[in-house]
């Protein structure tokens, strides 16, 4: 599924989101050059995004290494994976055609397919989309953070390293 086609799935399906990470960056002009895509949700709506991603051919990443990846086999382990881990952030891969079972090779993965979708972030979603520039795409809209949110959430990052800081110069340009 195309990023495009992912947002406008979000906005039919009433899920509130707000663009974030490397392609909101591309939304300001940066060079900077992403495959995955993040997106800041509600966490009232994790259940609502594992369904919807688990019914378009997706799967969630419960692990990785430098030859696999290991997802959830179903929305349920999916969700019991959420809450036995308190994890704030969950990432899917789109499935390889005829792979099942938890482990996916590398070889076999689209990284293209990556969303990453974060819900306990430095900036709650609703102050983020209160706050976020509204992008016309035809037939749908959507929001991607403000250019002071970005930072924000670049300088809050836990495993900060140097694309961030590279980031954060290119954004704080833009004030």
């Amino acid at each position: 599924m195309t990023h495009k086609a992912l947002l406008k799935l979000l906005v039919s399906e009433g899920i509130d989101f707000v663009l974030i990470g490397g392609v909101a960056l591309r939304m300001y002009n940066s060079g900077r050059v992403t495959h995955d895509i993040d997106l800041a949700i509600r966490t009232l709506d994790v259940d609502a995004v594992i369904g919807l991603m688990y019914g378009k051919g997706y799967t969630m990443v419960t692990g990785a290494d430098e030859d696999a990846v290991t997802s959830a086999e179903s929305e349920d382990d999916a969700s019991f994976w959420v809450e036995e881990t308190k994890s704030g952030a969950i990432s899917f891969i789109e499935r390889p055609k005829g792979k099942e079972g938890p482990t996916v090779p590398m070889e076999g993965i689209d990284i293209s397919s990556q969303v990453d979708f974060l819900f306990e972030l430095a900036i709650p979603v609703m102050r983020l989309k209160q706050n976020a520039r509204i992008i016309e795409m035809g037939d749908f809209s959507f929001p991607v953070a403000s250019v002071e949110d970005l930072i924000t959430l670049k300088q809050h990052r836990a495993e900060r390293d140097d694309a961030d800081d590279y980031d954060i110069r290119f954004l704080k340009s833009l004030q």
